[in-house]
């Protein structure tokens, strides 16, 4: 996704946590707090599967995600070894809520949503995002990405460190991306060409935490 999307990262929310987090952002409106709710609604009726809704079009589904029995071997101890922590882990569900989670990143960083990031992301890798959606807004551009297809999703490794699980996950994906100046002219890509995109991403979830979030701390392009 080019250099301002290198350090994106992710989160599985439940109902739960988006609410306390909301609570400690601040003096909240009226309006803040019914658009609260209104999230916090949206994320109960999802929370039985755990997976992160879109709020815009989904991507064309062709996706071709790993089956366990291709996980490379390494990999598939590190899935017997993670289920032996967390019985209640669901690999079919993670690499669900990690594509949709992908595309919802994405789509909050394109258009400048902040309080979505914060959500999802580390504090740390959020800062770096701030800063760069301030740069953009300060040039006075706006990014525009869409996400065709899904090509393969893949993991590339499960590792336990302490009371982390981390899961490593290769997206491979075709996407077009837009750079747009204050006019609304398009600076880059203006033939708006469709290419092959591979990211790598890793979660990051507390074993034996009673809420099921999983949060992105590393992204890198392949």
């Amino acid at each position: 996704m080019g250099p301002l999307l290198e350090l994106i990262f992710f989160a599985l929310l439940s109902a739960y946590i988006f609410y306390r987090l909301w609570s400690v952002l601040g003096q909240e409106t009226d309006a803040d707090k019914e658009r609260r709710e209104q999230k916090k609604r949206q994320f109960e009726a999802m929370i039985d599967d755990n997976v992160v809704p879109l709020q815009t079009r989904r991507s064309k589904e062709r996706s071709m995600e790993i089956e366990e029995e291709d996980l490379k071997p390494g990999v598939r101890e590190g899935l017997r070894i993670l289920r032996e922590s967390d019985p209640s882990f669901n690999f079919s569900h993670f690499l669900k809520g990690a594509k949709g989670a992908y595309e919802m990143v994405s789509e909050a960083f394109a258009k400048g949503e902040l309080e979505t990031l914060k959500l999802l992301l580390l504090p740390k890798v959020y800062e770096a995002f701030a800063h760069e959606v301030a740069e953009r807004q300060r040039r006075g551009e706006s990014y525009e990405v869409t996400i065709e297809q899904f090509d393969r999703v893949d993991v590339d490794a499960i590792e336990i460190h302490g009371e982390d699980a981390i899961i490593t996950v290769r997206f491979r994906s075709r996407q077009v991306m837009v750079t747009k100046n204050s006019a609304g002219e398009i600076i880059e890509n203006q033939a708006q060409i469709s290419i092959p995109v591979t990211e790598i991403w890793t979660f990051t979830r507390m074993i034996g935490s009673t809420e099921p979030n999983w949060y992105l701390s590393r992204t890198q392009n392949a």
